[in-house]
C-alpha cells in the first residue's frame, strides 16, 4: 500500500509540473509546408513560414483556387495566396490563412501536421508535409 500511495504522489507531482497547454512548443515549424489535398474551393496548399520564439509563426499561403474561395473571383479559377499568422503550442498548431480558412492540428513528426481546415463552420481533414526548413525567395515577392 505504500508503494502505491509514494507513486501516486509521485505521479501527482509530475502532472503538476507539466507546461501549461498555451505555452510555446520547443518545436520549430518555420519553412515550406505543403498539402496535396483538394478542400472547397482551393487545393495544393503551400505554407511558407517563419516562427518567432514565443510561438508565433507567421507567412504566407498558396493555393489553386477553383473560384469563388481564397480571393479568387466566383467561377473564375487563380492562383490564391495571402498572408498567415498563428500560434505553436504544446498542445496544438492553429493557424489562419487570411481569406481563406483556418487550420487546427498537431505536429505528428518534425515534418508532418496533421489537422482540420475549417471554412466557417464546414471542415475536413488535412495534413501537411515540411518540404523544407527554409523559406523560399516567392515568400518575399509574393509569388506562386
Amino acid at each position: 500500500m505504500k508503494r502505491f500511495l509514494a507513486a501516486f504522489a509521485f505521479s501527482v507531482a509530475v502532472l503538476g509540473c507539466a507546461p501549461e497547454p498555451t505555452t510555446p512548443a520547443s518545436t520549430d515549424l518555420a519553412g515550406t509546408w505543403k498539402a496535396n489535398a483538394h478542400l472547397y474551393t482551393l487545393s495544393n496548399f503551400r505554407l511558407e513560414m517563419v516562427q518567432e520564439p514565443n510561438g508565433i509563426v507567421s507567412g504566407f499561403w498558396y493555393a489553386d483556387g477553383d473560384g469563388g474561395g481564397g480571393g479568387c473571383l466566383e467561377g473564375i479559377p487563380c492562383k490564391a495566396d495571402g498572408h498567415l499568422i498563428g500560434r505553436n503550442t504544446v498542445s496544438q498548431i492553429e493557424i489562419e490563412l487570411l481569406g481563406a480558412g483556418k487550420f487546427e492540428g498537431v505536429l505528428k513528426q518534425s515534418d508532418t501536421m496533421r489537422g482540420i481546415f475549417a471554412v466557417n463552420t464546414s471542415y475536413d481533414t488535412i495534413t501537411f508535409v515540411r518540404t523544407s526548413t527554409t523559406v523560399s525567395a516567392t515568400r518575399t515577392t509574393g509569388g506562386n
